[in-house]
């Protein structure tokens, strides 16, 4: 095979796993024309856009539609009739300076219900909630208020607006309880309210109407928390338009298609964490370009006094807003920050963060020369698998909760399997020895860090030792002037296994991995943040000695991390 297809194949492969994750099905290449072609290396991570991709397609005879996913190195073309000479015609061809691979896909892919599954956490659109006769009624009734009454503002660039039942200040985003307005919500929207009910779980006490000539937006922000209750509603009239949302944390974008006559819903994390926003055009791209037109919203909140108990404080005006995190207060607080921040995280960048580790850590590959000949070793969180093949005279047995990094493990050709580090499905007392390499410290509660750590040595027979590394938060004990310290950037390998020296003035953190995307031409990079807790001197012994059956032989500290050293009793 040649480079050329080896490449090819190789990107192919890649665009279909994402392709499965996106519609939770294992999608195929096709040998046979199908409707739906798959265009790798020509999506928006490429710096392609569809007015690129219809210029270098074939005189089509039939409708077709594209479909971009979000920060994608692919696109997806699909054609109402079978059209065999595209994948042929698009072989070897470039579009801008990306050499196109183009591949048909057996599956019937559902396009419709996509943009659902793309959208933010807690984020419902109900389509056609209103009927066009009702849209047309309430743009009328709504226009002729912004004439007549004086309860409109005109500020906003150009936007106007109307607020009903309290005033919505846009300088701070917040509303005056202690000042009700005279105009309660309308009572052309009584019958409104009604359908909007089953949808809903608010009260709404306080309506804003923005007008949106063509071309107008409003910055992304989030709606207080502090100010009003569980869901943000808003009611689109008029006119298609894309809502782009932001996850604060993480820098991820997604646009999301706000149809005319439908109903938008925020709540969860969706409400209370991503930034929500239009962009200033007068024309949006997602699927196929939509050319915006006069648009009115109407958004309804119910307003509270009481402070806010969210599960986002980074957002939050009523949690310390700006520490860098929280102790999650419910185990189902701490899995769910766990899968956002660090599962989901390592899943993205697994490759990348391969690419970093691959030199064993001196003390690492020591610990593991004592162990006897022909030992069973379960290394928990082996990452890569960098360390399975450290010994030929041992059996290694590797697990991780990242499926991509387990992938790479068993193309090195190790004995691994997915699961998470509170399950190890590994018959107890049947280890002579067990790794658990910096992934500790990514466990969000002392409950579940001891309950790790007790699992490690229940897979220990009686006498078998295990290591356990985490990150220190003094990360300069052993530097006698911090500033001669060399502080490399996340995608740099460090002399430990973090990714350099910081400074951490909290115990709790998001700890950002900047990734480099792949392909042609490309010179961009996106930001994942990651979450950590970094330990304290003296608290990893604290932690063992909540285990039970357990001798910690000795905790020392190397290059700003903590290891310690443990035996079964």
């Amino acid at each position: 095979m040649s480079k050329m297809l080896k490449k090819q194949r190789k990107n192919i492969q890649k665009c279909l796993k994402h392709l499965s994750q996106l519609f939770k099905e294992e999608c195929v290449i096709s040998d046979m024309p199908t409707h739906f072609i798959l265009l790798g290396n020509a999506g928006h991570a490429n710096a392609i856009g569809r007015a690129d991709v219809i210029e270098a397609l074939p005189p089509l005879p039939c409708q077709f539609k594209l479909f971009f996913p979000p920060n994608k190195q692919f696109s997806i073309l699909y054609t109402a009739e079978l059209c065999g000479d595209v994948v042929s015609f698009l072989s070897n061809k470039r579009i801008k300076t990306h050499l196109v691979y183009p591949a048909f896909i057996e599956n019937d892919l559902d396009l419709t219900d996509l943009h659902q599954t793309l959208s933010p956490p807690g984020l419902k659109i109900v389509e056609d909630i209103v009927t066009p006769a009702m849209e047309e009624e309430l743009m009328t009734f709504f226009l002729k208020e912004i004439e007549e009454t004086t309860n409109s503002t005109n500020d906003l660039k150009k936007r106007a607006t109307l607020h009903y039942g309290y005033r919505f200040d846009y300088s701070t985003n917040l509303v005056n309880l202690s000042e009700p307005l005279d105009q309660p919500i309308p009572e052309i929207l009584e019958p409104v309210l009604a359908l909007l009910e089953p949808c809903i779980s608010i009260v709404p006490d306080q309506l804003t109407v923005n007008v949106y000539q063509p071309g107008q937006g409003i910055p992304k922000h989030v709606d207080t928390h502090s100010v009003f209750k569980r869901e943000i509603i808003s009611l689109s009239l008029g006119s298609d338009v894309v809502m782009d949302f932001k996850q604060p944390l993480t820098g991820e974008l997604r646009p999301v298609l706000v149809p005319a006559r439908s109903l938008t819903v925020m709540s969860g994390e969706s409400r209370y964490l991503w930034h929500h926003g239009i962009a200033c055009r007068k024309s949006d791209g997602l699927d196929d370009v939509t050319v915006r037109g006069l648009r009115v919203s109407l958004t309804f909140r119910e307003c509270t006094d009481e402070s806010c108990k969210c599960r986002f404080p980074s957002q939050c005006d009523s949690q310390n807003y700006g520490k860098p995190l929280f102790e999650p207060v419910t185990a189902q607080d701490a899995a769910y920050l766990e899968q956002q921040y660090v599962t989901q995280v390592y899943e993205e960048i697994a490759e990348h963060f391969s690419h970093t580790r691959h030199s064993p850590w001196p003390g690492v590959t020591s610990f593991i020369n004592t162990l006897p000949a022909h030992a069973i070793v379960a290394d928990v969180g082996c990452g890569n698998g960098k360390y399975l093949g450290a010994r030929s005279d041992v059996y290694m047995l590797g697990n991780d909760n990242s499926t991509n990094l387990i992938d790479i493990c068993r193309e090195r050709g190790h004995e691994v399997f997915v699961c998470n580090a509170l399950r190890v499905p590994i018959r107890r007392g049947t280890c002579d020895g067990v790794l658990c390499i910096a992934m500790l410290h990514h466990l969000t509660t002392e409950q579940r860090r001891v309950a790790v750590l007790q699992n490690l040595v229940h897979l220990l027979r009686p006498g078998g030792r295990g290591l356990v590394t985490v990150w220190a938060q003094d990360q300069y004990r052993d530097v006698q002037d911090e500033t001669d310290c060399v502080r490399p950037c996340p995608t740099q390998t460090s002399s430990g296994e973090g990714v350099g020296r910081r400074h951490f003035d909290s115990q709790d953190v998001f700890v950002d991995w900047q990734k480099q995307l792949v392909g042609e031409g490309i010179a961009e990079s996106k930001k994942y943040y990651r979450y950590y807790h970094v330990f304290a001197e003296g608290e990893l012994e604290g932690l063992f000695s909540q285990v039970l059956d357990v001798q910690l032989e000795k905790v020392t500290y190397e290059k700003a991390n903590y290891f310690a050293v443990f035996r079964r009793q």
